[in-house]
């Protein structure tokens, strides 16, 4: 047990760098960047796979009357 602590003692020893120096580089402003144009296009096929989910199903019919004003018989239950 006691050499098992020396180990995990002597692995947190620091590496060099100071805190006050570090600063993000290119490659975690390169990671941002893609991540950025990976949101922007799952945002943009999100909005197309959208507007094709509004639309009319084959066989159904465009309806102008609202869900609310129809009877339980015109009802159709997708589930």
């Amino acid at each position: 047990m006691g050499e098992l602590l020396t180990i995990l003692v002597t692995a947190e020893r620091p590496r060099g760098l100071d805190p006050n120096i570090v600063r993000p580089g290119w490659l975690a402003l390169g990671i941002v960047a893609a991540l950025a144009v990976a949101v922007f296009f799952l945002a943009k096929s999100f909005a197309r796979h959208t507007k094709k989910a509004a639309q009319p199903w084959e066989g159904d019919q465009a309806d102008d009357e609202p869900v609310q004003n129809r009877s339980d018989d015109e009802r159709v239950n997708r589930d």
